[in-house]
């Protein structure tokens, strides 16, 4: 039986956003080794997203799908944007992220809810950091279609050969168990084929050797066009 995705993450996110976001630990054996890996990227990840994104956010609306406990809000609040909102399925993720922001500043908002049931997405740029990762091409799709004419900056898992990936695949399996809810890896040309309906074009990509396979997938000018 599939797993609950909101189960999942409630279960999941708050001790893998510590995991991957604090100091590693020393590895200890090979599962950890490959998720202090791991972790190196998806913090040079969400170090770079407000970098990139920095000459295009003032006045603007952001929305971050999947935003956990709202790590970006301040970075994209601090570069100029007039909104953020953050949405997650999980909801301990949004209380977190509630309290760690304070209700101080009234331009960042969060909300519980997945992106299947919202009707739309309604800002000027739409973000998200490995949610991609974990939806079907019916849901990334539907995601560019609510999204409407906004902007986008997503993150993918580039499918590539190398030892890297394959380490992943095996922390993956061992780590979430075969039969368990798992992420996708993709090309950008299969994500650019689920914007394409929605007039998605041109599309950029940024690629780093410090991200490892990670892609970043944007409608703004971050990188080299697909």
């Amino acid at each position: 039986m599939a797993a609950d995705p909101k189960q999942f993450w409630e279960a999941r996110l708050l001790n893998w956003e510590e995991g991957r976001y604090g100091q590693p630990d020393r590895p200890t054996g090979p599962l950890e080794w490959i998720a202090n890996r791991s972790s190196m990227s998806l913090r040079y990840r969400i170090a770079i997203t407000p970098e990139l994104l920095r000459p295009f956010l003032p006045g603007k609306r952001v929305v971050e799908l999947g935003c956990g406990s709202g790590t970006l809000a301040g970075k994209v609040i601090e570069y100029g944007a007039a909104s953020y909102l953050g949405v997650d399925i999980a909801e301990n993720a949004i209380r977190m992220a509630r309290a760690s922001h304070g209700g101080a500043n009234p331009r960042i908002r969060f909300e519980v809810g997945a992106v299947a049931d919202m009707t739309e997405i309604s800002g000027d740029i739409v973000v998200s950091l490995g949610l991609f990762d974990w939806l079907t091409d019916g849901e990334i799709a539907d995601v560019f279609g609510k999204s409407g004419t906004a902007h986008f900056l997503h993150a993918i898992a580039e499918r590539r050969p190398g030892i890297q990936q394959l380490l992943h695949r095996s922390y993956v399996r061992l780590a979430y168990g075969r039969d368990s809810y798992r992420p996708r890896y993709f090309t950008c040309q299969h994500i650019q084929s689920l914007a394409a309906p929605c007039g998605h074009t041109p599309l950029y990509v940024y690629r780093s050797w410090k991200l490892s396979f990670g892609a970043l997938i944007s409608s703004l000018p971050i990188g080299d066009e697909l």
